[in-house]
């Protein structure tokens, strides 16, 4: 009996330090042991598959459209889950924005500065300060480890602050 307590004991006691990983927004039954334990012994690139279907789009924003400073961009995600920067998830990363530049290519980490503007706690809104002017939006999904899912994950507008 004593042997069973134990064995049941170290089930519990698994499953509590698998729910504690830090992978927010899931489950244990929504990632597997299996893959949680794989994924520090896994290349990054294994992690930048793209499901069919999947996509990034800008919710608030269209190609042309004319905003004031400050705005807010909405950024949406279909397809993939939405997660915070931190482990490697399979099909699931964080939004990044970038100003003035194009996609990033697939498996390349995306830098991060005053055009390449990360939400790694994996925000939906951002509230952009830009100049007046015309500006190209490039929204870049990217993994755990923000290495870009390149093209098959981003999204561009082109928009003109006016004040």
């Amino acid at each position: 009996m004593k042997k069973h307590t134990l064995i049941i004991g170290a089930i519990a006691a698994f499953g509590f330090t698998a729910c504690q990983s830090g992978q927010t927004g899931k489950t244990v039954e929504d990632v597997p042991a299996v893959e949680q334990m794989e994924a520090e012994e896994t290349e990054d690139t294994d992690y930048l598959d793209v499901p069919e279907g999947a996509r990034v789009f800008f919710e608030n924003l269209q190609d042309g459209d004319e905003v004031s400073s400050p705005f807010t961009v909405k950024m949406g995600v279909e397809g993939m889950a939405l997660d915070p920067a931190g482990p490697l998830i399979q099909h699931s990363g964080h939004h990044h924005i970038i100003i003035n530049g194009g996609v990033i290519e697939t498996g390349t980490v995306i830098p991060m500065d005053e055009k390449n503007l990360h939400y790694g706690d994996a925000q939906t809104e951002a509230e952009l300060e830009l100049e007046p002017g015309e500006y190209t939006l490039t929204m870049q999904f990217g993994n755990g480890h923000h290495q870009s899912y390149g093209e098959p994950m981003s999204a561009k507008v082109t928009i003109t602050v006016t004040e």
